[in-house]
């Protein structure tokens, strides 16, 4: 029986290129928010969710970050995508032909060279990429571009007019495969936490002195607000090693004093 595996609608989006690299056989449940991803492996759903986390332009994925708080689930896996957007039109469409370009608003704000160089295009926002080649092939808008991924072209039947459109060629979105039920990791393991302070002067520096001193290498750190009151923060961090190992079970034991909330989110190969 296949494993089935949630992630963001509708077909032909980014996430399914992560989905697709993550585990190329599962039965694929197509969810329409980031919270239906979490809630859907959550009731058991489905075994796996796939959510973006990260974009090394954009930054963090907020919802993400809040679900990840809020919900049981851990992470299992990361899987890092490298985004290259391409200029998607119906079959026999030329960019002169071209009056505005869809897109989701991520997408369209990584392609403003494209569009600068193009100033009498219109842009036009949907919720995703895929939603906006849906439209463009659905309904028949000769006069409308799409940036999307090469796999939204062949979902929908479009065509590529332009490769590689996005501004940076660094451009990588880093996706949390998430679980109930996680399996044992290998290979290289990070983790990740989130933790609120004490309200004691110094308190984020003692946390991240015992990382420092017993050289284990923090690989992000973000704050975010409580939504409590102003000025009240969680941070989340991650870092290398597992979780169950001897030397990170000893700091994170030792951190619980300066924390008022501690929740280790999970342990998990990132390869």
């Amino acid at each position: 029986m296949k494993r089935r595996l949630a992630l963001l609608g509708p077909k032909g989006t980014f996430t399914e290129e992560a989905a697709l690299k993550a585990d190329p056989g599962a039965e694929k449940i197509y969810c329409q928010t980031i919270d239906e991803v979490f809630d859907t492996v959550t009731s058991g759903g489905a075994e796996m969710g796939i959510v973006p986390v990260e974009n090394s332009l954009e930054g963090s994925v907020f919802a993400t970050l809040d679900m990840l708080l809020s919900s049981d689930v851990s992470i299992c896996r990361e899987v890092v995508l490298d985004i290259s957007h391409c200029l998607l039109a119906l079959p026999g469409v030329g960019v002169s032909e071209i009056k505005e370009v869809a897109s989701h608003p991520h997408a369209l704000a990584q392609c403003r060279g494209l569009l600068k160089s193009h100033p009498d295009v219109k842009t036009r926002n949907f919720p995703s990429t895929a939603d906006a080649a849906r439209e463009v092939a659905q309904k028949g808008l000769q006069s409308t571009g799409v940036i999307a991924p090469r796999i939204a072209a062949e979902i929908y039947g479009l065509n590529i007019i332009l490769e590689g459109v996005q501004d940076s060629h660094h451009n990588q979105t880093r996706f949390f495969v998430i679980s109930n039920n996680c399996p044992e990791t290998s290979g290289q393991v990070k983790t990740s936490i989130v933790f609120g302070l004490i309200d004691r002067p110094g308190a984020l520096y003692e946390i991240l002195g015992y990382f420092a001193n017993a050289e284990i290498n923090l690989t992000k750190i973000e704050s975010r607000p409580t939504k409590k009151s102003l000025g009240d923060y969680i941070f989340f961090i991650d870092f290398m090693g597992a979780a169950d190992d001897d030397k990170i079970k000893n700091i994170l034991k030792k951190i619980k004093d300066f924390t008022s909330y501690y929740k280790v989110l999970g342990s998990y190969s990132t390869g």
